[in-house]
């Protein structure tokens, strides 16, 4: 292969080595065993961070043989380099592959390199294709680890790379999801025993360097994968494991592909920043993915009140609440509810997904026509048939292309979801890329993160946003609505993710079941005023969880103020990055969020100081609430408030 180039990235091979990067990443990879092994990886200022004297291939499958074992040889086949100009749903980049073969086992590899221009991060990711099954045994129980030959690795690689001397320091990040059983959703561990857990893993060095992976991958928690941890770290060797395949799966008239990894290089103090920066190209988002959606579920009695007349004054009421869509939850189909598939295992067919005659008269067209009077996008929940793996993914594309073409239907919130199989997880990510390109990207989804085997925070994101959480008020079951629950999880999630990809709920506090709350130990939501709770969705997108036509006409006009500012504003808070400033919430807290498009956005909690030191320099004055800041020192007189500021 000649040397193939794009804007600054290239790739070149010399001399048996495979050179690609770009003005700030340069990785070099020694091809002559046949599989490629990285001998260096260097910043744009020609820091090294990366050992040359790595033993091990940079990327294996379980069971199956490498180089050198039992007297395998690989063989390069094809290096190749392409420049994608226009791809769907991500950044301009180049896209460099390499395609290995096995003669003995007939295993085909093939290894991607995606480099986007001008940052210091690649990624990377694998596909097989094997006559073979890996040489492994497999069950549930836990005594199989035995069976398998102690003296062999038994794990997957995406990637590895052996580290120069000096970074010794080791944190991964672990995310949960089914976020209906946890309010902790981010933990940060220090490696143990050579292993470690998480989708990000951060190696420093003592002058201030990181070097990171991020694993594009569900949560640990709701991973398929054989190997009981996500790193191995072996001295200064970090595997990156987790294909997303588990061995029993493999079979030969079929290719398998690999989760996708991200490595990058930056000093220690911008590793977040450039995480966020990545995560911009890799799922980029646009202006009618912002929304202020108005989902009723969240007053606890929905389906008892669906009528196309209940509808109608939701939509008027949505308008005064100023909500940009209005999301029609599950009960709309004239197959009933969710349980019929979560709990009774249904077969569902697409007759189920025909609209309730009884409830609805068997149409979506008058309240197309209501929705358009009251200036409401509408939007619906829908739930695809994860108990039969996606397989129908096909027919359940056409479904959601007639509600799109016919009834006006541009979003939808994907519910029900288990990705227990790589069958299931391709299916499903079929099921929302060709919604997506058949609509013309007209199409996107919430993508619920509440329950079951799902993608989590860093997959599928090119096809919408996170559905984070179900907080109740109303109910005397659950974890509870509170805004101090709320605002710890988007400050947490803020450090390694764009808060524009979240929505984040205020419920109403009309509907509060004070039984629920008299006996938790976190207190009643409404010892903070309504516009507290408005105001921690600000930098993110709010999601009206209750019916607005059930809230008194005396509260909308504030709720309505607070989203009108938030949709005159978003925009530019999204147009650069948003970073979690002060101190952790905790109840005792000043906290909040820093748009460096120039927006400031502070809380003081109930048993927070009335001041805090911030380095934010610059003249600041106040949009929102009620505050001081000076570029040094924040002032909040009142506990329980928020303040919003603007830079001059």
């Amino acid at each position: 292969m000649k040397q193939v180039s794009f804007q600054d990235c290239f790739a070149e091979v010399q001399e048996g080595r495979l050179i690609l990067g770009n003005a700030a990443i340069r990785r070099t990879l020694d091809l002559t065993s046949g599989m490629p092994r990285t001998v260096s990886l260097r910043d744009g200022a020609g820091f090294e961070y990366a050992a040359d004297d790595k033993a091990e291939e940079d990327l294996s499958f379980m069971g199956l043989n490498g180089c050198g074992q039992e007297g395998i040889a690989w063989e390069i086949a094809e290096v190749s380099a392409e420049a994608q100009e226009h791809p769907d749903f991500e950044a301009p980049h180049l896209l460099v592959s390499l395609r290995m073969y096995e003669r003995v086992q007939e295993i085909e590899l093939k290894r991607f390199f995606a480099v986007y221009p001008g940052i210091p991060a690649m990624a990377v990711w694998n596909t097989i294709r094997s006559a073979v099954m890996p040489r492994v045994f497999w069950n549930g129980r836990s005594q199989i680890s035995d069976w398998n030959r102690a003296d062999e690795r038994r794990e997957s690689r995406v990637d590895s790379i052996r580290l120069a001397p000096g970074f010794e320091t080791f944190e991964s990040v672990e995310f949960r999801g089914r976020t209906d059983e946890h309010d902790d959703l981010v933990f940060r561990h220090t490696a143990e025993n050579g292993f470690a857990d998480g989708n990000l893993l951060f190696a420093s060095s003592a002058d201030g360097r990181t070097v990171f992976y991020l694993q594009e991958a569900p949560p640990t928690q709701e991973r398929r994968d054989m190997e009981k941890h996500d790193f191995r770290i072996d001295g200064r060797t970090v595997h990156s494991l987790c294909w997303g395949i588990h061995p029993s799966e493999i079979r030969p008239d079929k290719t398998f592909r690999s989760n996708r990894n991200v490595i990058a290089l930056c000093r220690t103090a911008e590793r977040n920043a450039l995480l966020r920066n990545y995560l911009r190209r890799r799922f980029p988002s646009d202006s009618a993915r912002h929304t202020v959606t108005v989902n009723p579920w969240g007053c606890g009695q929905f389906p008892k009140l669906v009528s196309e007349t209940f509808l109608k004054e939701e939509f008027r009421a949505a308008a005064e609440c100023g909500a940009t869509h209005y999301q029609i939850d599950d009960s709309w189909q004239e197959g009933g509810s969710l349980l019929e598939m979560i709990v009774k295992n249904r077969h569902i067919t697409p007759s189920f997904w025909e609209v309730s005659r009884e409830r609805l008269n068997g149409t979506f067209a008058p309240l197309t026509e209501a929705a358009k009077e009251a200036g409401i996008e509408p939007s619906l929940w829908i739930a695809p048939s994860s108990n039969a793996e996606y397989r129908d993914w096909r027919e359940f594309v056409d479904i959601l292309l007639r509600l799109h073409r016919e009834s006006g239907f541009n979003m939808f919130k994907i519910d029900g979801v288990l990705i227990r199989t790589t069958e299931a997880e391709e299916n499903l990510e079929r099921l929302l890329r060709e919604a997506c390109l058949q609509s013309g990207g007209k199409i996107s989804f919430n993508l619920d993160t509440t329950a079951g085997q799902r993608p989590g925070y860093f997959r599928m994101l090119e096809y919408g946003t996170i559905f984070l959480q179900n907080r109740y008020v109303c109910h005397l079951w659950g974890l509870g609505y509170h805004p101090e629950k709320t605002l710890r999880s988007l400050w947490q999630l803020a450090h390694y993710m764009r808060t524009e990809m979240l929505q984040i709920e205020i419920p109403y506090p009309g509907d509060i079941n004070p039984e629920f709350y008299k006996d938790k130990s976190f207190g009643s939501p409404d010892a903070y005023p309504w516009r507290y709770w408005m105001a921690v969705a600000l930098f993110a997108n709010p999601l009206l969880w209750f019916a607005p036509s059930r809230t008194a006409p005396a509260d909308r006009p504030g709720l309505r103020s607070m989203m009108e500012l938030h949709r005159r504003l978003r925009d530019r808070i999204f147009s650069g990055d948003v970073i979690p400033v002060g101190t952790k919430p905790d109840g005792a807290a000043i906290t909040g969020f820093h748009a460096d498009a120039g927006y400031l956005l502070l809380f003081r909690e109930r048993r927070g100081p009335e001041s805090a030191t911030l380095n934010l320099p610059g003249c600041w004055k106040l949009l929102e609430g009620k505050g001081t800041f000076d570029g040094k020192t924040a002032v909040l007189p009142d506990p329980a408030s928020f303040a919003l500021f603007q830079a001059e």
